[in-house]
């Protein structure tokens, strides 16, 4: 009875969200007309397909976040952004320092980009399972251009940490002379100081950042008695710099250089409910890339990279330390074979030391790897992209992963597609080599025996333009995983194995619209079944640990003269009273912001409005992790 009221429940809110879009293209076309402007949502992106496509035509569950969007709302990290983003499920700690992970299509194996170049670590990051990087990691939004999120297995075209999909952080080029300060300050004891400059002189352009950002202990709303309670020791103290330099060789080539820099000093409170007030995390993060650029102008452009990340580790509560290092080098071209195919290649090697002094020292993988993918027009309306990765690991040996897509562009304002993937993931090296040792009164021992994960994800999907002002897309995809690692715990002993199977299924619906001049409208709804099995179970059970089964998503933004006023809500309905204290939840946030002048800006940012009492981590432990409650920030930018 229960499951059919939710299916009942959760068809009505798609019926209301297509009526309602139905509603918005009448009224769309009469101020179209009254307007005289166009509203296009053809953003070139270059994450789908690895090379520049309208969003429309790369047959994937594509989402852009552009430097407008972050500038308006005004955010202080990436997770702020994403979290809302349809379809995009964070999980954090709730405290500043506590780790934050994004999940497509309900799977944490996601891969984290910048410009095309992998950031993930080649060890789990922490409490959250499978993923593999920290997003607290990220230096700067300053150098962000743009975001493309690209959900589904993406694994044939990134390598293995794309299971669910990728989200790959473009950043700026220096095309003006300009320096930019950003000071604000807020609840907690929020300080934040930001500092941009950027310029060109003849064939030499830069982008330059740096950044400090301080919080004091913050507080949450406890749900069970409604008080507002302060977590101890949930102070943080971070600095950032990030440069990008690109020199202009000829009309055709040019070579880029990318510096990534954070430090992060940041206490651990470990949960609510017996807060640890000692202890702390020095994290620190030095990565840079050097990169020809050759046959830019081209409609396949091409590059040679060479990349080193560095990820160090310190927790001093019990002397536990790590370094994470990586050098890689990739090289992508690409051949226009006739006007109907588009054939794009590439190689990458990539070489990882991963050291825990006292635990395990010196634990090497590598892995080279081969890709081939042909974008095929077959006709005025029919694209087909099929592809193939092929791996060779240096622990599991070698692994082919295919992909294919099919895109109909039915009539010039809708386009639907279909894409396959295989995935495949090997297990990292805490996975692998952790010894049999004591960590507090748990023992904790890897598994050099484990298989990689393998499965696939099938996703459909279409695009729509209603008329000039309003955009609806609509997608469902179905994934399963075999041979999932999963650390289980036998008496006090917790050890990884292959004993899972895991079925995820999902559908997502968004409708962004221009409702007049001023008033612009995002609406978006995202449904989540994940499902596993042991080799012990005799069928498969939902995952209480869901932080998303609904969710919703929606902003409004207010434009005019001076004035930007944005109100973004994000909510989430069916979770599990077995992780969670709550089963629903809404969170909105505002920023608003006015320009002083061409130089001048302020803004207000009041995050939770309303105090909300939730969690988005269904941690066994129920309510040990509270997300912030409710929190400002006033801060002025000012440009010169």
């Amino acid at each position: 009875m229960k499951q059919t009221r939710s299916i009942r429940k959760r068809q009505a809110v798609l019926c209301a969200m297509v009526s309602s879009a139905l509603f918005l293209q009448l009224q769309g076309i009469t101020l179209a007309a009254e307007q005289g402007e166009g509203y296009s949502f053809d953003q070139v992106i270059v994450s789908a397909n690895r090379v520049p496509s309208k969003a429309s035509e790369a047959a994937a569950n594509v989402t852009v976040v552009t430097r407008e969007d972050i500038e308006k709302g005004n955010y202080k990290t990436i997770t702020d952004i994403l979290k809302h983003v349809n379809g995009v499920a964070i999980i954090s700690q709730g405290f500043g320092g506590g780790e934050q992970h994004a999940l497509l299509n309900g799977d944490q194996r996601v891969g984290i980009l910048i410009d095309g170049r992998r950031l993930n670590l080649s060890k789990l990051a922490g409490n959250f399972d499978r993923a593999t990087y920290d997003l607290n990691a990220f230096p700067s939004l300053d150098n962000i251009e743009r975001i493309e999120i690209v959900k589904g297995a993406s694994s044939a075209q990134y390598g293995s940490d794309a299971v669910g999909g990728v989200i790959n952080i473009i950043t700026r080029q220096g095309t003006e002379a300009k320096s930019t300060l950003d000071i604000s300050t807020g609840s907690w004891g929020t300080q934040n100081y930001n500092f941009t400059t950027s310029g060109h002189e003849k064939d030499w352009q830069w982008f330059v950042t740096a950044g400090k950002a301080k919080q004091d202990h913050f507080s949450y709303k406890k749900a069970s008695t409604g008080q507002n309670i302060t977590m101890p020791n949930s102070a943080y103290d971070k600095n950032s710099m990030t440069v990008r330099l690109d020199k202009k060789l000829n009309e055709d080539s040019s070579i880029t250089f990318n510096i990534e820099h954070s430090d992060d000093h940041k206490g651990q409170p470990w949960g609510a409910i017996l807060p640890d007030t000692t202890s702390y995390l020095d994290t620190t993060s030095n990565n840079w890339a050097l990169t020809y650029n050759y046959d830019k102008k081209s409609e396949l452009p091409a590059y040679l990279r060479l990349y080193q990340n560095d990820y160090n580790y310190d927790m001093n509560s019990s002397n536990y330390l790590y370094t994470n290092k990586e050098k890689g080098l990739e090289w992508q071209d690409g051949w226009k074979l006739d006007n109907k195919n588009f054939l794009v290649s590439g190689i990458q090697w990539r070489d990882v030391d991963v050291t825990y002094p006292g635990v395990y020292d010196g634990k090497s993988i590598n892995n080279k790897s081969v890709y081939l993918e042909d974008r095929m027009n077959l006709s005025s309306k029919w694209t087909f992209t099929p592809g193939l990765r092929y791996d060779h690991h240096s622990m599991f040996g070698s692994a082919t992963t295919p992909r294919a897509a099919v895109n109909y562009q039915m009539d010039n304002k809708t386009d639907i597609y279909v894409s396959w993937g295989k995935v495949f993931n090997a297990p990292t090296t805490d996975d692998l080599f952790w010894p049999y040792s004591a960590m507090g009164s748990w023992i904790v021992s890897g598994n050099p025996n484990l298989k990689p994960e393998t499965g696939y994800t099938t996703t459909i999907g279409m695009n729509k333009k209603l008329n000039d002002t309003t955009e609806l897309k609509a997608s469902y995809f179905q994934s399963q995983l075999k041979d999932a690692i999963r650390w289980d715990s036998v008496g006090t002993v917790s050890t990884p194995s292959n004993v899972d199977q895991m079925k995820k299924q999902g559908a997502e619906l968004e409708v962004r619209t221009n409702i007049t001049q001023n008033w612009s409208l995002m609406a978006g709804y995202s449904y989540l079944q994940m499902k596993s099995k042991t080799s012990s179970s005799s069928d498969y059970t939902l995952d209480p640990a869901n932080t998303q089964p609904n969710g919703y998503k929606l902003g409004v933004t207010y434009k005019k003269d001076a004035w930007n006023i944005d109100m973004t809500g994000t909510g989430a309905t069916g979770r599990s009273l077995a992780r969670f204290t709550s089963n629903s939840y809404w969170v909105w946030d505002l920023s608003v912001n006015y320009d002083v002048n061409k130089q001048t800006r302020t803004y207000v940012k009041v995050n939770n409005i309303t105090n909300q009492a939730y969690e988005v981590w269904g941690n066994s432990t129920i309510g040990n992790f509270p997300m912030p409650g409710r929190n400002y920030q006033v801060g002025v930018q000012y440009q010169f």
